[in-house]
């Protein structure tokens, strides 16, 4: 899966493909496959290598939510592993759930757009006005009601990368500071229990480390394959294991009332 993200990251860039070297960590090689080239040698930064494999770490499954329940059901049809694996990226796709922090980082963009981090204020307000169709993407959790304990370490990471690179003043990541603050401090939001995910921070540093926004959900499945594999070696190693099948009750048909003749 790292070799095939860095190589689809390559051919978009018209750049040459990097074979994997087996003397680096995951996380490294897999950054040199993505940035290196072969005209020189290519030194992994140990702040974004740390990073990379936070973020590989935190992605990696998270119980049975939409698309490790697309591979398990795909799965139990006796399928192959490619085939459970490539239905859970199809599921992953979506702005919901694999998007998410792509969906994030667009919110900051189309902030930025209107006039940056004076015009939050206005943000907010179309935020709270729920005929606005204005969303704040990467806040709240449909598990994590309270807080998402994997936001407080990649807000960490966030932190360390920024630093690192010398982008504490970046406009965008100045943006997104600010909103994270405000949110924070809304009633509107803490009493909604919105405090930032995963998703917001990750979509930060990704960018920071100059990984495109659309390979942001590339990375979200090569994360989460080894998940994926793990539920799917769990189920077919099951002895009752049999083909799954959701169940539904049927209720009815909605009434209708037929006019009398």
């Amino acid at each position: 899966m790292p070799t095939l993200v860095a190589m689809a990251y390559k051919y978009g860039v018209g750049q040459p493909y990097q074979y994997p070297q087996n003397n680096l960590s995951y996380a490294g090689n897999f950054l040199r496959m993505m940035f290196g080239n072969p005209c020189e040698e290519y030194k992994v930064d140990p702040v974004i290598e740390r990073a990379m494999d936070r973020i590989f770490i935190l992605h990696a499954d998270h119980e049975q939510n939409a698309s490790t329940s697309t591979v398990r059901l795909c799965g139990s049809s006796g399928t192959n592993p490619f085939a459970a694996i490539a239905a859970g990226v199809a599921c992953l796709w979506g702005p919901a759930h694999g998007g998410a922090n792509e969906a994030a980082l667009n919110m900051l963009y189309t902030i930025q757009a209107q006039g940056g981090v004076e015009k939050i204020g206005e943000f907010i307000k179309q935020v709270k006005d729920k005929n606005s169709g204005v969303k704040l993407m990467g806040f709240g959790h449909r598990v994590y009601k309270n807080y998402d304990p994997r936001a407080k370490l990649m807000q960490e990471t966030c932190n360390e990368v920024l630093a690192a690179m010398g982008l504490e003043k970046d406009p965008l990541f100045a943006l997104a500071k600010k909103l994270e603050s405000i949110a924070l401090e809304d009633e509107y939001f803490v009493s909604r229990k919105l405090y930032p995910n995963v998703d917001f921070y990750s979509g930060i540093v990704q960018r920071a480390i100059g990984i495109p926004v659309n390979l942001f959900t590339g990375i979200f499945a090569l994360a989460r394959t080894v998940g994926w594999i793990a539920q799917l070696n769990e189920m077919i190693s099951d002895p009752e294991y049999k083909i799954g099948r959701p169940r539904q009750l049927y209720t009815g048909s909605a009434r209708r009332d037929v006019p009398k003749r």
